[in-house]
C-alpha cells in the first residue's frame, strides 16, 4: 500500500478542512449547512498493542457495503490520543454517517495507511463517542477489506470546476461501487473516494474497469478496480 503516500497527500489537499489539528479546526473553510450533524470519536488508539504517535488520523464510514472518506479534519495521534470530527450524510457530504453506519479508522505509520480492524457505531447526528481503535501493521485493511482510492477535481465541458455538494459515483457495470461528494478547502475544490471490493458488494468485480458519475452524468474518464493501485483522477464531463 506503499502507493497511497502520494495519494495521501492529495487527499489532504482535497478533503475539507484537512491538516487540523486534534485541538481544533482553526483554519477550516466556511461552515456549510448540516456541520451539527457531525459527531466527534475520541479515545486512545494503539499499534500492535502499543500507543503511538502519528501525522494524520482519518475516518470512513461504512454503510451498505459503500466506504465513504468523511473526516472532517485530518488530526494527529500522540501518546494514542486523539480526537476526531466525522461528517454526516446530508448536505454537507454524501455517503457519510447516518443511522445503521459504521466508523472505521485509518492512520498513516510506517510509510502506509492501516485501519482499524473493528468500528465503532454511528453515535447519532451532533453526539460524541469513545472509540479505542485498535492497528496492526501486519493488517493494513483492518476490517475495512480491499479499496483503491482516487482523488481530483471535476470540471464541465468548459473547464469550469464542479462546486462543493456535487455527488461523484464509481460504478462497475450497474453496481454502485463507491459514493462521495466533491468538498472545498481554501482555493482547492475537488472530491476523495475509495472504491471496494467484491468482499464488501458483489458485482464490484476486481480487475474491472471503474466508471464515474456525476450528479448522475458519466464523467469520460476510466479506472481499473486493483486493490492498492489508486491515484489522483481529475473528473471531466463531455
Amino acid at each position: 500500500m506503499r502507493w497511497l503516500k502520494p495519494l495521501l497527500v492529495a487527499a489532504v489537499t482535497v478533503t475539507a478542512a484537512f491538516g487540523g489539528a486534534v485541538a481544533g479546526d482553526a483554519g477550516a473553510a466556511a461552515v456549510p449547512r448540516g456541520s451539527h450533524d457531525r459527531v466527534v470519536i475520541r479515545g486512545r488508539a494503539t499499534l500492535d498493542g502499543v500507543p503511538f504517535d502519528a501525522t494524520y488520523l482519518g475516518a470512513v464510514v461504512e454503510r451498505h457495503g459503500l466506504v465513504t472518506p468523511c473526516q472532517h479534519t485530518l488530526p494527529g495521534v500522540r501518546t494514542g490520543r486523539y480526537a476526531i470530527t466525522v461528517l454526516a450524510r446530508g448536505d454537507e457530504a454524501s455517503g457519510c454517517g447516518a443511522p445503521g453506519a459504521e466508523i472505521f479508522l485509518w492512520t498513516f505509520v510506517q510509510d502506509q495507511i492501516v485501519f482499524s480492524s473493528e468500528s465503532a457505531r454511528w453515535p447519532g447526528h451532533g453526539a460524541t463517542a469513545r472509540f479505542l481503535p485498535i492497528f496492526s501493521i501486519a493488517a493494513p485493511n483492518g476490517g475495512v477489506g480491499p479499496i483503491v482510492g482516487f482523488a481530483g477535481e471535476v470540471f464541465d465541458r468548459r473547464g469550469r470546476r464542479q462546486p462543493p455538494g456535487t455527488r461523484v459515483e464509481a460504478y462497475i457495470g450497474t453496481t454502485r461501487c463507491a459514493v462521495a461528494s466533491i468538498r472545498r478547502t481554501g482555493n482547492f475544490t475537488g472530491f476523495s473516494i475509495d472504491v471496494v471490493g467484491p468482499d464488501s458488494i458483489p458485482g464490484c468485480t476486481l480487475g474491472a474497469t471503474i466508471t464515474f458519475r456525476v450528479n448522475g452524468q458519466r464523467a469520460v474518464e476510466t479506472a481499473v478496480n486493483e486493490s492498492g493501485h489508486g491515484a489522483s483522477l481529475d473528473l471531466s464531463l463531455a
